[in-house]
């Protein structure tokens, strides 16, 4: 029994032993690193920052870089329509100033997306295309230009909001446009134009003939409210401004005739063409939003 038991000690001494033997010849921080366990280490899911949203509040207009071919983009109602899909005159006009010479020409390209709409309507001529008489524009928003010039769309009025409610809805569509505008294309310049003044005494008199002095008052004032509302708006959000409307006008202040097409007492003459076409080549060129 007593050798049994030595045996035994001997036993649990040796394999004592042989366990010493292992950690010195296989510390832990020797042993093949598949015999080492391993805790996976604590990660935390990055987050996502929320992206902030673009709000317009002012505009500050980008520098345009001197080339020899500048593309213009146009968009408003019938009023602007009336230079033609290409500008006509005013392509012509704006071709001939910025002609510095034989050697050095830089010419002006125009698509004119204006036609007979409101405000509300002016996704479409962003988005979609567009035929113009026997031109086909692509969406706006996919061509390269360098210059967008916004008219008023004063003589399409959102009239059945009322008066207030339609020039609140003019300032939210002023406001999509602008942001839409600046995050596409931030490199294009924005210029809004205010078109000549309608004629308070004689509003559509030809081709409404039935109506009123004063119910042609009240149409051409309804029109004046919108005009004259984005006008503002250019002010106070640091637009730049072609102000053909103030220029358009009479001494008593009322829409000088000559610039009306006496066809329908509504859209402008040939001579209001003209007078549109000159005051934006001017404005233009004077104040080197196309640098020369």
């Amino acid at each position: 029994m007593k050798k049994m038991s030595n045996a035994l000690y001997l036993l649990i001494a040796f394999f004592l032993l042989i366990l010493a033997l292992l950690y010195a010849i296989f510390p832990k921080y020797n042993l093949p690193k598949n015999l080492i366990v391993q805790k996976a280490p604590i990660t935390t899911p990055a987050s996502t920052p929320t992206p902030t949203p673009f709000i317009f509040s002012s505009y500050s207009a980008p520098t345009i870089a001197k080339k020899q071919v500048y593309k213009i983009v146009m968009i408003g109602d019938s009023m602007t329509a009336a230079l033609g899909p290409h500008g006509g005159g005013l392509s012509d006009y704006m071709n001939s100033i910025y002609k510095k010479s034989a050697q050095d020409p830089q010419r002006i390209i125009i698509d004119n997306y204006a036609k007979s709409s409101n405000i509300l309507a002016v996704n479409d001529e962003l988005a979609q295309r567009i035929t113009i008489n026997e031109y086909t524009f692509g969406p706006l928003l996919s061509e390269d230009f360098d210059l967008i010039l916004v008219e008023s769309y004063g003589y399409n009025p959102l009239s059945q909001f009322g008066i207030q409610g339609g020039l609140k809805q003019q300032n939210l569509a002023l406001d999509a446009l602008m942001k839409i505008l600046i995050t596409t294309h931030p490199h294009a310049a924005i210029v809004f134009v205010a078109t000549i003044a309608p004629n308070l005494e004689n509003y559509a008199k030809a081709t409404q003939p039935n109506n009123s002095t004063t119910e042609r008052a009240q149409q051409a004032d309804e029109r004046i409210s919108y005009i004259k509302n984005h006008i503002q708006y250019a002010t106070s959000h640091n637009i730049p401004l072609i102000n053909i409307y103030q220029k358009s006008l009479t001494e008593n202040g009322d829409g000088n005739m000559i610039y009306i097409n006496p066809t329908d007492d509504i859209h402008p003459s040939f001579v209001g063409v003209d007078f549109i076409g000159h005051e934006i080549g001017n404005f233009i060129y004077n104040n080197k939003i196309l640098p020369q």
